[in-house]
């Protein structure tokens, strides 16, 4: 019987006489995370548990409930949350502009974090895994994970990113891959920088209109540094439109947006698409 959110697996001939706890290691899980299945009876074998060091043989099969009993530290609040996407592994939402991701000392109940576990606990489910982060101020699909497996999944299988910039000035290339280092400043400073001295950081965008004052782009990311987009763009002298960091606030918000992300599911290895579209106030801003 194939139950709910549970992972099954046919023991092949590559894994036959391997014990329990070299199979699950062969299948890149965390000591920790082993341990914890280990502890609360999370895996059997041919419906029965074992202890861990028993062999698995060809045929056997082997099932994993992958979700931790531990409670999410994360305080659950009640919210009206825009769900993108939804399964038993994954949940994609559209984060709202001034929102924050996860708590911190300034920000413990109003995040968006605390309203997806409130979801997630009221449906069964009791912790919450980040995939991708945004930015208090960029808003768009935000990707959690439902259980550790699942997360290290796209840990090992870094899904594809688009975002939506609006930009100041006429950028003339309608193409351009920006290949440039960055590296965080000394504290307390949150702001990065171009230097050599930074890690390897690859912003590649495509021109999707302009006007005489903005220019809107459609940006992918090929590396996940803080702050890229924003650095990368003001570095060619096209700072995003509200940003105070890199640019000038002279907008009601930061003009990126997270448009889409692409991820290959790791129980049937299908494609799936998660598309937030464009906020209005971006139209308001571009003449054509």
């Amino acid at each position: 019987m194939k139950i709910k959110g549970f992972i099954t697996h046919i023991v092949t001939e590559d894994e036959d006489g391997m014990s329990i706890k070299d199979f699950l290691t062969y299948k890149k899980l965390s000591r920790q995370y082993l341990i914890k299945l280990r502890n609360n009876d999370k895996v059997t074998i041919n419906g029965k548990i074992h202890k861990f060091w028993n062999p698995i043989s060809v045929g056997d099969q082997v099932l994993i409930n992958p979700y931790l009993d531990e409670i999410s530290n994360v305080n659950p609040v009640k919210m009206n949350l825009d769900i993108l996407y939804e399964d038993n592994d994954y949940i994609a939402l559209n984060k709202e502009y001034n929102m924050a991701t996860h708590p911190t000392s300034g920000h413990m109940n109003n995040t968006i974090a605390n309203g997806v576990i409130h979801h997630l606990q009221a449906t069964g489910f009791k912790s919450l895994h980040p995939i991708n982060r945004l930015d208090k101020t960029t808003s768009g699909v935000i990707l959690f994970a439902k259980h550790p497996i699942a997360q290290h999944h796209l840990t090992m299988n870094r899904p594809y990113k688009e975002y939506l910039a609006l930009v100041e000035g006429v950028i003339e290339k309608d193409h351009d891959l920006i290949n440039l280092p960055i590296a965080k400043i000394d504290e307390p400073s949150i702001r990065r920088i171009i230097t050599e001295k930074g890690k390897e950081s690859r912003t590649e965008y495509f021109l999707l209109s302009r006007d005489d004052k903005y220019s809107l782009l459609r940006i992918i990311l090929h590396t996940g540094r803080t702050h890229q987009i924003r650095v990368h763009l003001s570095h060619i002298g096209h700072p995003i439109v509200g940003d105070f960091l890199y640019g000038e606030e002279n907008a009601p918000r930061l003009f990126l947006h997270s448009h889409m992300i692409i991820f290959k599911h790791f129980r049937n290895n299908k494609e799936v698409k998660v598309i937030s579209p464009q906020p209005l106030i971006f139209n308001s801003y571009l003449k054509s």
